[in-house]
């Protein structure tokens, strides 16, 4: 069983790869079209001929055989890739709706540090905020985000759900 602190700590990894998540589902995307291509842009593989004369004997694939066996390859990569999509932007999404939900502040430090890289110095410059001021608040809306991407078994056992929205 997971434990409260791998939930916050998988919040930070989200927020920390927002980027690469986008970027990710991009390139896929792209790789889907590539085969997509690929797939119809295929000459219709040949029709079998048969004559009277024996053949066989060797393993290797008939032309048809051939093309019919890239193909599946190509619907298969493109059925992962799908896949992979969906479950990116599943985490793209509860990142985006928990950022949203946070307070401005809260949502400034979290989208300034995490998702764009800022240094706390920077961000409490700009909003002027101390650093450990900065740091505390946005220790405290991951574990906020943690409870709303993942529910109550992102909170600590002892943790009251009234308590923790004060």
């Amino acid at each position: 069983m997971r434990e409260y602190s791998d939930y916050i700590e998988t919040t930070r990894r989200y927020l920390k790869q927002y980027g690469q998540f986008k970027v990710t589902v991009t390139n896929l995307k792209d790789d889907i079209d590539t085969w997509q291509q690929i797939i119809d842009s295929e000459i219709v593989a040949p029709i079998a001929k048969y004559d009277s004369q024996p053949g066989g004997g060797t393993s290797e694939l008939s032309t048809v055989e051939a093309a019919a066996a890239r193909r599946e390859k190509v619907t298969d990569m493109i059925i992962k890739n799908k896949e992979s999509i969906r479950n990116i932007e599943r985490i793209i999404r509860k990142v985006d709706r928990a950022i949203e939900e946070l307070k401005p502040d809260d949502r400034f430090l979290i989208k300034g540090h995490f998702i764009e890289h800022k240094s706390w110095g920077e961000l409490s410059t700009e909003k002027f905020f101390t650093e450990k001021w900065a740091r505390e608040r946005s220790r405290k809306a991951i574990k906020k985000m943690a409870f709303m991407m993942f529910g109550d078994k992102a909170l600590p056992r002892q943790q009251n759900l009234f308590i923790f929205y004060e």
